[in-house]
């Protein structure tokens, strides 16, 4: 590792910046959405400003990142400064970052690394690769592929943030449908015509690999099951995963009745949100029934009538954490009121608004409490 990172004066800067109040305020309003209770305030997200002091340091790339623990903490440190100095409800974390083929290495497949863009594999299983396979060749899955490489990037994290509030949350693992896709590549579409039971088999197997390795890297994190961080904001209770499901997208409801029980079955022991991109209805409708799935996020909210689609995961008793698309020119004001317009009750939404750069975090929040003193008293 190289010892010319700084990472000691960036853990003095985040400590100053450390209020124990407003972080335990954070943990307690998103605790209590997604419990179903009524906090004082429904949360508000934010990343805070930039910071004026990221350009007095180094910068390391993405590949730099990839082979040294010390720059990718140092690297995720910064976000997690603008989470505190933002004094919002959002409470900082960090992860290892390996990329979206991480849990795809357990599976035998290699990443090629870039200075630039994120990890991407070399290459794919094909169909006789995958039918001589069974969940037995996956164990032990905590040394298959780049779970020791975790391991040892998690002990590093842990040793270094010891006394501070900033926690750990759990690598990209994707959900059983991306990682399916991922091992086989773009021949999954046509296979689940050609051989169904086939598809059924990969996705048996991409499950095990997902509800296995999250149990495995809890422990080495030291977070509850069904609770912890997520994304550098999000405070989990009763929720203790993520599922990314952005290619699933892409199937058809009949499709979407096959996979999404898998889905169910990768979350099931811990309780999770379902993340996805693009224009992702017929999931949805899908997912909102999942006992399992206790919130939503999406990669594109402007591709969502605001109105329709929280009155549907409210109406499902789910949670929905993330951003609402905001109309250009639109006033603060008029879109927090907006967003609060599709709620009976102080519920069912952590928000991560769009703000703009002119627009202070201390009066966002301000205006966000105040809305909210109106709209429900």
């Amino acid at each position: 590792m190289d010892n010319q990172v700084p990472i000691d004066e960036l853990l003095g800067l985040i400590k100053k910046e450390v209020d124990p109040a407003v972080l335990g305020k954070a943990r307690e309003r998103q605790a209590a959405v997604w419990e179903g209770k009524r906090p004082d305030y429904l949360p508000i997200l934010l990343s805070g400003s930039a910071i004026p002091e990221r350009n007095q340091y180094p910068v390391f790339d993405l590949k730099e990142q990839f082979f040294d623990p010390k720059k990718m903490l140092y690297e995720q440190l910064w976000p997690a400064l603008g989470v505190l100095r933002s004094k919002s409800d959002s409470v900082p974390s960090v992860r290892v970052n390996f990329g979206t083929g991480f849990l795809a290495t357990v599976f035998g497949l290699e990443q090629d690394i870039f200075p630039d863009k994120m990890p991407w594999l070399q290459r794919h299983l094909v169909k006789e690769e995958i039918l001589k396979m069974t969940v037995k060749d996956l164990e032990p899955v905590a040394e298959k592929g780049l779970m020791p490489d975790c391991l040892e990037y998690i002990k590093f994290y842990r040793e270094q943030l010891h006394g501070t509030p900033i926690k750990i949350y759990l690598p990209d693992t994707q959900g059983p449908f991306d990682i399916a896709h991922l091992i086989l590549s773009d021949s999954i579409f046509t296979e689940f015509y050609d051989d169904p039971a086939f598809v059924r088999r990969l996705l048996t197997l991409a499950t095990y690999a997902y509800r296995t390795a999250s149990r495995i890297i809890k422990q080495w994190i030291g977070e509850p099951e069904t609770g912890g961080c997520h994304s550098n904001g999000l405070y989990l209770s009763g929720c203790g995963v993520r599922a990314c499901e952005d290619t699933t997208t892409l199937l058809s409801p009949a499709l979407l009745a096959v996979v999404t029980p898998f889905i169910q079955e990768a979350l099931e022991p811990f309780g999770g949100f379902v993340h996805f991109c693009g224009s992702g209805q017929n999931l949805l409708d899908r997912i909102l029934r999942l006992p399992a799935v206790k919130g939503v996020n999406f990669g594109n909210p402007e591709r969502y009538p605001w109105g329709e689609v929280i009155a549907q995961i409210v109406s499902a008793g789910k949670v929905y954490y993330g951003s609402v698309g905001r109309n250009e020119k639109e006033p603060l004001s008029e879109y927090f009121e907006r967003v609060l317009s599709g709620l009976k009750t102080k519920g069912n939404l952590i928000f991560t608004p769009a703000i703009n750069p002119d627009e202070p975090a201390s009066e966002a929040i301000t205006l966000w409490h105040k809305i909210q003193d109106r709209c429900f008293g």
